[in-house]
């Protein structure tokens, strides 16, 4: 018995307990996750480095096009309320017409009286002239009656 005590403590006799301790350790290992040796480009990085190159002289030396420029809004928008029904007339204006003017010939007109005025885009608080207008013209005015 001591033989077999003394020949297991220098290994050369196997038992079963250290086939299960053996085991036992094992088991962390197999269990901890495989991570990734390296990360994957994510979102724009990806797209950059899957883009096509430009090689050729012809793609490097290429301008943008030129569109020509947008043309300007022509008419008013004239703005009563934000509910109800849209009403277009027709009117004469010149570049001396203020708000005021503008209001008595849209119920001239048949239409209701905005209660602001917009030109090209600006707010008409002084003339015509001051928002762009230059000459006599005929314009389709769009109302935006109450309900």
């Amino acid at each position: 018995m001591l033989l077999a005590v003394l020949l297991a403590s220098a290994g050369l006799i196997l038992s079963p307990r250290p086939l299960e301790m053996h085991a036992v350790a094992a088991a962390p290992r197999a269990l901890a996750p495989a991570m990734a040796h390296h990360v994957n480009d994510k979102g724009a990085k990806k797209h950059n480095s899957c883009r096509p190159r430009k090689s050729r002289p012809s793609d490097r030396n290429r301008t943008p096009p030129s569109y020509p420029p947008l043309p300007e809004p022509t008419g008013p928008v004239l703005i009563g309320s934000s509910e109800g029904r849209i009403e277009t007339v027709t009117i004469s204006v010149s570049p001396g017409d203020d708000a005021a003017a503008l209001k008595a010939k849209l119920t001239a007109a048949g239409a209701a009286a905005p209660e602001k005025i917009v030109f090209r885009g600006a707010e008409v608080t002084a003339t015509l002239a001051a928002c762009g207008l230059e000459e006599d013209a005929s314009i389709e005015a769009t109302v935006c009656k109450a309900a």
